[in-house]
């Protein structure tokens, strides 16, 4: 029997913005709303079947370490079993290339991608991907197709049509940002911006924050010095955290900008992880 190893991409996310609109009385969650992009940064996930009585679930790369048994990936295995969705079984080698609490979704979009994988296989129906997205967690759903994508405080999602065109230098310091906590330390709350949205301007997003930054720098001050350095280097459109952190993003409309704030950030940045990307 010859075993068919399908190697899909597990794109990265960020936020482009971020407003926390309300916090819910009955469940302490907040209600967010963000514009959110995939980019081109991704990990590497090798899916085959297997002769087994279990799935084999295994990662790999530099940014594998700690990460636990039960995982997204593990979840969505035993949902779509109890659920009588697969039956067969399958190992899949995931390389981690996105830092883990960085901000950009890497375990979420892990699912999501094997989501896109099982419904391209016809395995599952875009309305059951869906339904298992929203089991896994609530970031899930924006990793199954890669439209760039308004999520709304009902966590409910708008697809836009019309791509956003940037180049980044992605920049995360020597440590990550607890999720938990930094929504647990918010102060902020927004109106929502984008309920009506339904094109993308560049001076809408420049003109945008992330309610998270204000929490997050007060619980990492380092980051809040990461952010001031960048700014003061005036290269880029403008800098912003991704999700709850600690990954800054620089944006540049022009991919020479770009390459010549990575030979900055080289210089000058010896503890953090930079490297290039754009939305895609």
């Amino acid at each position: 029997m010859i075993t068919i190893t399908h190697t899909i991409k597990s794109y990265a996310k960020i936020n482009l913005n971020l407003n926390i609109v309300s916090k819910r009385k009955i469940n302490n969650l907040h209600q967010i709303e963000s514009l959110v992009a995939l980019i081109d940064l991704a990990d590497e996930i090798k899916i085959s079947e297997i002769r087994s009585k279990k799935h084999k679930v295994i990662f790999r790369g530099k940014y594998s370490k700690g990460i636990p048994k039960f995982n997204t990936i593990t979840h969505l295995l035993a949902l779509l079993e109890k659920e009588k969705i697969i039956k067969k079984k399958y190992r899949i080698l995931v390389k981690k290339n996105i830092p883990q609490k960085s901000g950009m979704g890497g375990g979420s979009m892990n699912a999501a991608s094997i989501l896109s994988f099982f419904l391209k296989k016809k395995i599952l129906t875009k309305k059951l991907s869906e339904k298992f997205a929203k089991k896994i967690g609530s970031d899930v759903i924006l990793g199954l197709n890669k439209f760039p994508k308004v999520y709304l405080p009902s966590g409910k999602i708008r697809v836009l049509k019309t791509r956003i065109k940037y180049y980044l230098l992605l920049v995360k310091p020597n440590f990550g940002c607890s999720t938990r906590k930094v929504f647990s330390a918010n102060k902020v709350f927004s109106k929502s911006k984008l309920g009506k949205l339904k094109n993308v301007s560049k001076t809408m997003i420049i003109n945008s924050e992330n309610d998270l930054e204000n929490s997050a720098f007060r619980l990492y001050p380092n980051l809040f010095k990461l952010k001031n350095k960048l700014l003061s280097w005036k290269k880029a459109e403008f800098v912003r955290m991704t999700g709850s952190g600690s990954t800054l993003v620089m944006y540049f409309t022009k991919e020479v900008s770009a390459k010549n704030a990575l030979k900055m950030s080289k210089r000058k940045l010896n503890n953090c992880w930079c490297i290039l990307s754009k939305v895609i």
